[in-house]
């Protein structure tokens, strides 16, 4: 084997089948002159020294010719008696030429058959050697035995165990003659190539222990082969076992500094996996290996853009000493970069600006040093393109480590990465809905805000926000409500990370943006979540100052209470920004609708007329009049001309049946306060006639059936309310009456009932100065209808009004003039009095007690002619006693 200097690569020269006997005799090639060893050692030795070596070689001279011919168990046997001479105390010279003496068959035994005979030899060699302040005479041997072992293109030693043992006893000779090293460097690497790559975890770790060793005592010789040995380490980065990978890092870290500096290329996206390591002494090595390059790395200026990302991630380690230590390697490299370059920076030391508040904010924050951060700031462009790239990526593990690199790099670039911004923001848009993302990309936009004033962020994200194409940002809001939702949560963060003064400027325009309706009127439910947390941080960084914004704010505030009413959190958070809003302003919660209403209900009148059953604005519409209470009666006018359009007749029957639904709920509450009333009532004409009695008009299908009942409702909301007067009940009267006889026939049983329930209503309300005997007589023969009706409660209900209308009859009510009527009234009362439901019986005979009392004697007729057909007579009989006089 040999080194080609030329392209750093290991010529391997290919082993024939007639070369294989060869090979086996090279041992005896490289001892052949070993012989003479002994002698050259007796030269340096005392006479006694002399003496003291010859006795014990002759007593071992046996056991050395078994190690030669002997057999296996002779050779063990052999090789233990001479372990147990070596091992004994000798003197210096005496050890060094008994070892002159051994050193032969020792390294021969490095080629037996038998594996114990070599592990031995090894062993002892290993042993005696570490006695020995000489051992420069036996590296001849020793190294070129060691390569015939380790070296060859496949390793000729099979044993684990013995590949570990040569090893160490290599690491001993480097550590005993390193002066001697430059003479064997490239045949240790020759060994390395081969033993970085062997699959036995331990001697990986060997070997990468020998080339860190190696590399600080032939540093020149190294240099000339390091290339050899980047491939085998950059296969053994991921091994398995976490102190292999730490090892093989070290290793690299050596290999780089004592070799040709182009390796970076190959090698930095190696360790960029490995601070994804899930061992933190690995991570530990990456960053301290890259902190040593910042530092003694020959070309590093050329590559601190490659080697800045790393030891930047190594600063926001999740374990907080490999941070510490991160920041110390760092703050190392920006001093030694000041001191290499202070007549460049002399200007920004002697008129530096003050630094930015966030570090007087911040507890325990203290700003990096100058060297640091004009070394992110000049090679920021170079790292962000394929940060950014990786912020975007399908692997969350990537992702966070990414975000984490984002913060280190805004923190330390301040206000330099302004001409990126775009960027930047473009990808927290991409990134910051991201499950487990989403917090470190608030860190990281709140960080920005600290450095960069609203003025200068504002107009990427608002154009963002309007749909506008500007630079990167291509996507139309509008159509991408999800774009719009990530702009909403980093507008938020960086609101959040300002300070209120720089901010003011700015406020009306944000407001102006996301009170759009293309903004805040969308079905994506995320977004109103996004757009709470962007009025929460106007309200907590404007504070007092957030007066000439309130309606803005009040407006989001009521449209976010308007979306979802099923979610609790929702609510509550509505409530807290109602509440801190109006204490910023120093006023009750209550007042914020007097203020805010009518500018509302004003805006809302000139869209509604386009509104549909799902328009935001006809939702909001409703949340306004439901939690304004008695500032409705200042807005009565907007409000009645809103619901008179959204009801009219050509409108989507959806959206009428909900503003219906909103108008019952508005009249039901309008009696809380007079003034409420006072306003309903004076409109009560104009809803009835503009608003219910055109809906109550008979039309085919369940959809109008369902129309016709939303209206009927709203109806006995407002007479149960007592809003409608019985002079204002004469001007509605003709034309509300038939259509309350109609729908008494209608095919909605819930519709019927309140339809009769109105109709008693409106009999006790107009009484005998709106109901003369001709109207009462109109209206008799549809509630006799429904005492035949299917359903008991109405039935209940009909005799109930039946009551009501036989006590609005005259006391000069013409009896004879009107018989037939009367006749007709109690032939169809007396047929339900014998009716299956006990509840019917007992309501008709209360209804016969007073009608009776009208004409007794007639009443006397005609329970004669109908007893004898009831099966039971007991209520003919109470009747008859009733009325016998």
């Amino acid at each position: 084997s040999g080194i080609n200097a030329e392209y750093g690569e290991m010529e391997i020269k290919e082993v024939t089948s007639e070369e294989a006997e060869e090979i086996k005799k090279e041992p005896e090639k490289v001892l052949r002159t070993s012989d003479k060893i002994l002698d050259n050692a007796k030269e340096n030795l005392s006479p006694n020294e002399i003496a003291k070596v010859d006795e014990i070689l002759q007593v071992l001279q046996r056991d050395i010719n078994c190690l030669h011919d002997g057999t296996r168990f002779a050779k063990r046997k052999a090789l233990e008696r001479i372990r147990a001479q070596t091992s004994a105390k000798l003197e210096q010279g005496v050890l060094s030429g008994l070892f002159a003496g051994l050193c032969k068959p020792l390294l021969t035994l490095f080629h037996d058959q038998i594996e114990k005979c070599r592990e031995t030899s090894v062993m002892m060699v290993t042993e005696i050697t570490a006695q020995m302040s000489d051992i420069e005479t036996y590296l001849p041997y020793i190294i070129p035995m060691c390569v015939m072992r380790l070296g060859q293109k496949e390793i000729v030693e099979p044993s684990e165990e013995i590949r570990q043992l040569l090893l160490e006893l290599l690491i001993q000779i480097i550590s005993l003659a390193p002066s001697e090293m430059p003479l064997y460097c490239q045949d240790i690497m020759v060994i390395l190539v081969r033993t970085i790559s062997d699959p036995f975890a331990e001697v990986k770790k060997l070997s990468c222990t020998c080339l860190i060793s190696l590399t600080c005592v032939a540093p020149r010789q190294f240099h000339t082969g390091a290339n050899i040995l980047l491939n085998p380490l950059l296969q053994s980065i991921s091994h398995q076992h976490q102190k292999v990978r730490t090892l093989v890092v070290r290793a690299l870290g050596a290999l780089l500094n004592n070799g040709d500096n182009k390796m970076i290329e190959d090698l930095i996206s190696h360790l960029a996996q490995r601070t994804f390591d899930p061992c933190p002494p690995v991570r530990e090595a990456v960053y301290e290996v890259v902190g040593g390059w910042m530092v003694i790395l020959l070309d590093r200026y050329s590559y601190f853009y490659k080697l800045l990302p790393l030891l930047l991630t190594g600063i926001e380690d999740e374990v907080p000493d490999i941070a510490a230590m991160s920041v110390e390697l760092f703050e190392k490299a920006g001093k030694q970069w000041e001191e290499e370059n202070e007549q460049d920076i002399k200007d920004e030391k002697d008129f530096a600006a003050a630094p930015p508040a966030y570090y007087g904010v911040l507890e325990g924050v203290t700003r990096p040093r100058l060297g640091c951060r004009i070394l992110v700031s000049r090679n920021l462009s170079k790292i962000l393109p394929g940060l950014l790239n990786d912020l975007n990526t399908w692997v969350d593990e990537t992702r966070l480590k990414s975000v984490g690199l984002l913060y280190s790099l805004l923190l330390y670039t301040e206000t330099n990465c302004t001409q990126h911004l775009e960027k930047i923001l473009y990808a927290m848009y991409k990134s910051c809905m991201e499950p487990g993302l989403s917090s470190e990309i608030d860190r990281c936009t709140q960080t920005l805000a600290q450095f960069i004033s609203p003025e200068t962020w504002k107009p990427y994200v608002l154009t963002a926000l309007a749909g506008a194409s500007s630079g990167e940002v291509k996507s139309r809001v509008g159509v991408s409500p999800q774009l719009c939702t990530s702009c909403l949560r980093v507008l938020s963060s960086l609101i959040t990370g300002s300070r209120v003064q720089p901010l003011l400027p700015v406020v009306q325009e944000v407001l102006d943006t996301i009170c759009r309706p293309e903004v805040n009127e969308t079905s994506h439910r995320p977004l109103y979540k996004e757009l709470g947390a962007v009025v929460q941080s106007l309200l907590n960084v404007l504070g007092k100052e957030v007066g000439p914004h309130s309606c803005q704010l009040f407006f989001l505030i009521l449209r976010l209470s308007s979306v979802d009413k099923s979610d609790e959190d929702t609510r509550d958070q509505v409530e807290r920004m109602f509440l801190q809003l109006a204490a910023h302003q120093e006023i009750e919660p209550g007042e914020l609708y007097e203020r805010h209403a009518p500018t509302l209900v004003e805006q809302l009148s000139g869209q509604h007329k386009d509104w549909t059953r799902h328009s935001p604005d006809q939702s909001l519409f409703g949340e306004l009049l439901l939690r304004s209470g008695k500032t409705c009666a200042k807005i009565m006018p907007g409000i009645y001309s809103i619901f008179r359009d959204c009801t009219a007749k050509e409108k989507d029957p959806e959206l009428r049946m909900g503003m219906f639904t909103l108008l019952g709920r508005l009249l039901r509450e309008a009696p809380i306060t007079s003034d409420a009333a006072q306003q309903f009532s004076a409109f009560s004409v104009e809803i009835i006639k503009e608003i219910i009695i055109p809906n109550l008009e008979w039309r085919a299908g369940r959809t109008a059936g369902s129309v016709r009942c939303a209206a009927i409702s709203s109806l006995w909301a407002l007479l149960r309310s007592d809003l409608l007067s019985a002079q204002q009940l004469k001007q509605v009267q003709e034309e509300l009456m038939p259509q309350i006889v109609s729908t008494l026939d209608d095919d909605n049983c819930a519709t019927r009932l309140v339809s009769c329930n109105c109709f008693n209503f409106l009999l006790k309300t107009g009484g005998k100065e709106c109901f003369g005997p001709d109207e009462l007589h109109k209206l008799y023969v549809e509630l006799l209808k429904r005492l035949d009706d299917s359903s008991d409660e109405l039935r209940v209900a009909v005799t109930n009004t039946f009551l009501t209308f036989f006590s609005l009859f005259p006391d000069d009510y013409d009896k004879d003039f009107y018989k037939a009527h009367l006749q007709a009234l109690y032939r169809g009362l007396l047929i339900h009095l014998d009716d299956p439901s006990q509840a019917i019986q007992d309501g008709v005979f209360k209804v016969l007690q007073v009608a009776g009392k009208i004409h007794p004697q007639y009443m006397r007729e005609h329970i004669d002619n109908v007893k004898h057909k009831h099966r039971s007579s007991l209520y003919c009989d109470k009747l008859l006693n009733i009325f016998k006089q």
